[in-house]
């Protein structure tokens, strides 16, 4: 089955989990008191760096497993990975003051999954990367596979999986 080639600014979306610190929101006499815990985030990014310098389809080059992604504009300062933005807290109780959080791992870039990418098509030794291919988002817990790359700059240039 064929499958559409990734190319510059593809999105790239998901849910990633992030190491968070702040204070929770009881009340006093119980709290506040610091919070440390994990919250899921979205990851709203496209592909933007590391993409062939050789290879474009329709002027716009082409995205290879060494390829990354990077946040949306805005994405981490008011978007879905600012820190008030999280969910499925843990530990959930006491629950966290969110306005109060931080994310104290890095955020922003994703790499290709293991096994993402064509076993045909390669452009200077690196497998393009395909329409579904998995990719490891900033997660500050180690998770893979937590996102995935749509093609939707091309529409026309396929190649075998």
């Amino acid at each position: 089955m064929s499958k559409i080639i990734v190319v510059s600014e593809d999105p790239v979306k998901g849910k990633d989990k992030h190491n968070v610190a702040g204070m929770n929101n009881l009340k006093p006499p119980q709290g506040p008191a610091p919070y440390s815990g994990i919250g899921e985030f979205d990851y709203k990014g496209t592909m933007k760096t590391n993409l062939s310098d050789f290879v474009k389809i329709d002027g716009v080059p082409v995205a290879t497993i060494k390829s990354k992604s990077q946040l949306d504009p805005g994405e981490a300062a008011g978007g879905g990975h600012a820190p008030n933005k999280g969910a499925s807290w843990k530990p959930p109780a006491p629950p966290p003051d969110p306005m109060t959080l931080k994310i104290t791992d890095p955020v922003g870039t994703g790499v290709v999954s293991s096994g993402s990418g064509s076993t045909f098509v390669k452009i200077g030794g690196s497998a393009v990367l395909l329409d579904g291919d998995a990719i490891d988002t900033c997660d500050g817990v180690g998770q893979k596979k937590n996102s995935k790359v749509s093609a939707k700059g091309q529409s026309f240039v396929r190649c075998s999986g």
